[in-house]
């Protein structure tokens, strides 16, 4: 369960979404879940719904004309840069976009992005030797995501505490904030802005000598190449808004991730100790599959929600079946299907190389866009953590997560 602590932070986090974040946490949920997969596996209330058995979960995700997003996302995003591929049901328009993306997100760059991973991870590690400690969030994980959007997508950060609140305050505002609450808000329409600025500096200028030699080959610089009277909708705007769009959920959402699943790891010591082999091997994959089923106990991204948009029928053809009234906002608890023995063979246990596909990143056609880079970044991140000798929390709150709202803000680790 997070703790929120303020021994020397500044926690922006009002108490109203302090409590909605402890509520959400999964030592509250899963047993709650636990019970809702028995008695109630779709439980409807007035116009809410909430899905928790596996194949129900999946049913909804994949049925996305059914169950839409616009009507979740499209509202918020227009408080950041407009619309982006996340807030966008099937149409021409999101074809049109995500294919735009796909052109210039590539699988045969995901080697590139490991090698500048691991390269940054080693730096910092080296740079934290002679302290013989590491802040899991601020020291390593944030700090590689944000060097990422810098040399892979090709937005340079003005300096990193900058970045960083960019990120959190856009994501937080777009993302994470269901109860409205105000000092978000006014931390999103302060930073959306001024990302925005920096953002239109750094396209007029990469513009300016895009065709120079030894330009460099990235996300930016690709979405510039393609302007062209073929693509007439992507101007510098449309640049601006879609490179956004993956930037801000490439930062904490990689360093939620990884700091979760050390954490997991560390209240486990077999695994740990299993998790260090597999890295000391240079076997990724196994590192991978730790990484994953840590993070199954306590996930990121909890539950996602969907809008019914029309009077529709959810695990139709079982006892269990429930008519979703139009207008229902659905609540698909992808940390319940995660533990439902239906899909994830004993649930309880800490088991890696399971045959099923995880949902830390979703499922069906808003999975997450950049799970393959997550799946590239969080094991190399994972590793570099692992492979530290005697790795092990710091004494008392400082080896315990401390919060930031929904974002991990502080995880001192010491090593040998």
């Amino acid at each position: 369960m997070p703790r929120f602590a303020t021994h020397g932070l500044k926690l922006r986090a009002t108490l109203r979404v302090k409590l909605f974040h402890l509520l959400i946490g999964p030592g509250l949920l899963r047993p709650i879940f636990t019970l809702l997969r028995k008695i109630c596996p779709i439980l409807v209330l007035g116009k809410n719904a909430i899905v928790t058995r596996h194949a129900d979960v999946i049913e909804v995700l994949t049925r996305d004309t059914d169950f839409t997003i616009a009507e979740i996302n499209e509202a918020r995003f227009s408080q950041g840069d407009g619309p982006f591929i996340l807030g966008m049901d099937r149409s021409p328009q999101y074809d049109l976009e995500s294919a735009t993306l796909r052109q210039v997100v590539r699988p045969d760059d995901l080697e590139q992005i490991r090698r500048l991973v691991k390269q940054e991870a080693e730096r910092l590690v080296a740079a934290a030797r002679p302290h013989a400690k590491i802040d899991v969030v601020n020291g390593l994980a944030r700090v590689v995501a944000v060097r990422l959007v810098d040399s892979y997508f090709g937005i340079p950060a003005p300096d990193d505490p900058s970045m960083m609140r960019w990120m959190r305050d856009i994501f937080h505002g777009l993302f994470f904030n269901p109860t409205g609450d105000a000092s978000v808000n006014r931390d999103l329409e302060r930073s959306a802005p001024e990302l925005r600025e920096h953002m239109n500096g750094v396209i007029a200028e990469r513009k300016s000598r895009l065709h120079e030699p030894d330009q460099p080959d990235d996300v930016l610089g690709r979405l510039l190449l393609l302007q062209n009277a073929e693509n007439a909708w992507l101007d510098d705007r449309s640049v601006r808004r879609n490179l956004g769009g993956l930037i801000v959920g490439a930062v904490d959402t990689t360093s939620k991730f990884v700091t979760l699943a050390i954490d997991e790891l560390l209240r486990r010591p077999v695994a740990l100790a299993a998790a260090r082999a597999a890295a000391m091997a240079g076997e990724i994959q196994t590192v991978q599959d730790y990484a994953y089923e840590a993070a199954r106990f306590n996930p990121h991204h909890p539950v996602q929600a969907r809008f019914c948009k029309h009077e529709t029928k959810i695990a139709g053809g079982t006892l269990r079946a429930r008519e979703i009234p139009a207008g229902t906002t659905v609540y698909v608890a992808t940390l319940s299907a995660m533990f439902d023995p239906e899909g994830f063979v004993e649930p309880k246990k800490f088991r890696v190389h399971r045959e099923v596909e995880y949902l830390h990143f979703g499922y069906g056609m808003h999975r997450c866009f950049g799970r393959a880079i997550n799946g590239v970044q969080i094991p190399e991140l994972v590793s570099t953590l692992v492979r530290l000798p005697n790795l092990r929390r710091a004494a008392g709150q400082a080896g315990r997560i401390a919060w930031d709202g929904p974002f991990p803000e502080r995880l001192i680790l010491e090593f040998d």
